[in-house]
C-alpha cells in the first residue's frame, strides 16, 4: 500500500512540476535544511559543494522530502510547510499563496503567504516576479584593549525582479543603495563594505550599492549561466575554493547532470591589484589589473551514500582573456604548461558520505602544487591543504538539535604565488574563507531549531596561524609562507615547517539568532567575541549586529 502511494505521488509531482531557470540565493535557509535532509539519508543524492542551485533543483528535492514529511521532526514540518508556500509553483505550479501589492486584492503585510510587489504568470510562456526590499542594520563594535565603541547604523533599500521565459531561460537582477550613519569603521562589519568602491571612493562619502544579475539557459541536461552572483563552493562552514570574503564577480558557467555524472565549470573576471595614475588634464583615473579565474569539477555517485568529485582551478592576468581556459574539456595544468608556465594551476579531489544515517563525513584535498620526489624533505613547493569534517544529526529524533566539526590545514604557500598577479585573491581579498596560508583551523558549531521560525546557532572557531616575522617597521624579516601576498622568492629558504614564523592565535566565538515572525520578515542578532594574540597587537572584540529585513 505505501509503495503505491510513493508511485502514485511521484507521478502526481512530475505531472504539476513547472520549471524555474533562476538560481536560489546562496543565503537562503533552504540549504541548511536540505544539508540536514542530506545527513539524514533522506535525499542522499544532494551534494552541498556547489552552491547555489536552480529553483528547479531545489524543488525536485523538496518533493523527495515530501514523501517522507512523516519521520520529519515537528521544527522541520513547519519549515517544509513554508518551503512549500515559497516553492509554490515548482512544486505545484500554482500561485494560490501568493499575492501581489499591485494588481492582487487584498494585500496585507502581515500574511503569512508569499508577498510580491507585482507577479506575472502566463505558464510555459513566461512569468515574473518583483520585489522590494528593505534593510537597516545596527552595528556595535566594542575595542575592549583600546575602549573604544563605535558604531553605525546602515539603510539599505532596494528591488530584486527575477523570472523564467519558455520554461527554459531565466532572468535575475538585484540592485540596493544603502547609506552609513555613524562610524565607517563599525560599518565594516558588514564584511562586504570594506572593498564597496562608492563607500570607500573617498573619507567623507557614507553612501554605498551594489548589483547582481544573470540570465540562465537551463535544458535539464545542461544548463548554462551568464552574470554576477555570490558563489560558495566547498564543504563545511569555511569553503576552500570559494567563500564569502572577496567581492562578487561575473563568469560564465555550465553544468551537466545525468544520473550518478555531474560536470560543472565557470570562467569568472576578478579584480587585480589597484593603483591610480595621476593625470593633470582628466584629474587621475583607477587602474585594475586584469585577472580571472577558471573552474571545472567532475563529480560522480558512486553509491547512494558516497560522492566523489575532482576538478581544477586556475588563476592567470595581467592580459587579455585566453581561450585556452575557456574550454571547458581540458586538463588545466597541462594548458598551462602549454601556455609557458605563466600562470596559478590547483588541482582538488573531495569526497562526501553519508553511509551512517545521520552522520555526513566529507573531505577535501586541494594540491596548489607539488613534486612527489620532495614530500617529507619539507620542501617549500609541496602546498596542499587538507580540510575534512562531519556533520551530526543523531539526536534528530529526540532534539532539534545539530553539531558540526571541521578542521583544515593549509599549508605555507598555499594560494600565493611568485607572481602577485596570480595569487589566489581578488582585489586583494582571498576567494576562499580563509585569510591566510600556514594555517590549521578547528571549527564546532551547534545548530538549535526552536521552531520553524526561529533558529539559534553557536560557533567556536580556533585558529594558528604561523606568521612571516616582521621588523619594527613591518618589513619582512623571514619569508615562511604565511603571506597570502607574499610568493616564494629566490633567496628565500629551500625549505619551511608548517606553522613555522611567529605563531598567531585567534578564537572566535559567535551567537547568531535568526526569526521570522512573519513570512519574508527577518529580524536577525550576532554577538561575536574575538580574541586575538598577533605579532604586531593583542586584540579583543566584541561585536553586535542587529539586522531587520523585509521583503515585499
Amino acid at each position: 500500500m505505501r509503495l503505491n502511494l510513493i508511485i502514485v505521488l511521484l507521478i502526481f509531482y512530475s505531472a504539476v512540476a513547472f520549471s524555474q531557470a533562476e538560481y536560489v540565493p546562496s543565503d537562503n535557509r533552504v540549504y541548511g535544511f536540505l544539508e540536514r535532509m542530506e545527513t539524514l539519508r533522506i535525499i542522499p543524492d544532494y551534494n552541498s559543494f556547489e552552491i547555489p542551485k536552480t529553483r528547479s533543483e531545489v524543488a525536485e528535492y523538496l518533493k523527495r522530502v515530501m514523501l517522507s514529511e512523516s519521520i520529519l521532526d515537528q521544527a522541520d514540518k513547519e519549515f517544509l510547510d513554508d518551503l512549500k508556500i515559497e516553492f509554490e509553483y515548482e512544486l505545484f505550479g500554482t500561485l494560490d499563496e501568493s499575492e501581489g501589492l499591485i494588481g492582487g486584492e487584498n494585500y496585507d503585510f502581515l500574511s503569512q503567504k508569499q508577498k510580491y510587489f507585482y507577479f506575472y504568470n502566463n505558464p510555459e510562456k513566461i512569468n515574473l516576479f518583483i520585489n522590494l526590499t528593505g534593510e537597516g542594520d545596527l552595528l556595535k563594535k566594542n575595542d575592549i584593549q583600546n575602549n573604544k565603541r563605535p558604531s553605525a547604523f546602515l539603510g539599505i533599500i532596494g528591488g530584486e525582479i527575477r523570472g523564467t521565459i519558455l520554461d527554459k531561460f531565466g532572468l535575475y537582477i538585484k540592485g540596493t543603495d544603502g547609506n552609513v550613519f555613524g562610524d565607517r569603521e563599525a560599518s565594516y562589519l558588514k564584511s562586504d563594505l570594506r572593498y564597496n568602491y562608492k563607500l570607500n571612493e573617498n573619507p567623507s562619502e557614507t553612501f554605498f550599492d551594489e548589483t547582481e544579475g544573470y540570465i540562465t539557459a537551463d535544458f535539464k541536461l545542461i544548463r548554462f549561466k551568464y552574470g554576477r552572483d555570490r558563489m560558495n563552493i566547498g564543504y563545511g562552514q569555511d569553503k576552500i575554493i570559494l567563500g564569502n570574503q572577496a567581492p562578487v564577480f561575473d563568469y560564465l558557467g555550465m553544468n551537466i547532470k545525468y544520473k550518478f555524472f555531474s560536470y560543472s565549470f565557470f570562467h569568472g573576471q576578478l579584480l587585480g591589484r589597484g593603483s591610480y595614475a595621476q593625470d593633470s588634464v582628466t584629474g587621475g583615473v583607477h587602474v585594475i589589473d586584469s585577472k580571472y579565474m577558471a573552474y571545472h569539477r567532475i563529480g560522480f555517485d558512486i553509491s547512494k551514500h558516497l560522492n566523489l568529485g575532482a576538478g581544477e582551478v586556475v588563476i592567470y592576468g595581467e592580459r587579455p582573456l585566453d581561450l585556452s581556459y575557456l574550454n571547458p574539456f581540458s586538463f588545466y595544468k597541462s594548458v598551462e604548461h602549454s601556455n609557458r608556465d605563466r600562470d596559478n594551476a590547483m588541482l582538488f579531489f573531495d569526497v562526501n558520505n553519508k553511509s551512517i544515517a545521520g552522520l555526513k563525513f566529507y573531505a577535501s584535498l586541494l594540491i596548489d602544487d607539488i613534486t612527489f620526489g620532495k614530500l617529507g624533505t619539507g620542501w617549500w613547493g609541496n602546498q596542499t591543504i587538507i580540510d575534512a569534517g562531519v556533520n551530526s544529526e543523531l539526536f534528530y529524533k529526540f532534539l532539534p538539535l545539530g553539531l558540526k566539526f571541521q578542521y583544515t590545514k593549509i599549508d605555507p604557500y598555499v594560494y600565493t604565488h611568485r607572481l602577485i598577479r596570480n595569487n589566489y585573491t581578488s582585489y586583494g581579498y582571498n576567494l576562499s574563507s580563509f585569510t591566510e596560508p600556514n594555517s590549521e583551523l578547528f571549527l564546532t558549531e551547534i545548530n538549535y531549531r526552536f521552531n520553524s521560525r526561529f533558529e539559534v546557532s553557536l560557533l567556536f572557531n580556533y585558529k594558528i596561524h604561523g606568521a612571516n616575522p616582521l621588523s619594527a617597521d613591518g618589513s619582512v624579516l623571514q619569508n615562511v609562507g604565511g603571506d597570502i601576498n607574499l610568493g616564494h622568492r629566490t633567496f628565500d629558504s629551500e625549505h619551511v615547517t608548517f606553522l613555522e614564523g611567529y605563531k598567531e592565535y585567534s578564537r572566535y566565538y559567535s551567537l547568531a539568532m535568526i526569526f521570522e515572525p512573519v513570512n519574508q520578515y527577518f529580524i536577525t542578532l550576532n554577538l561575536n567575541y574575538i580574541n586575538e594574540t598577533l605579532q604586531t597587537i593583542n586584540s579583543e572584540m566584541f561585536d553586535i549586529i542587529f539586522s531587520l529585513s523585509i521583503k515585499i
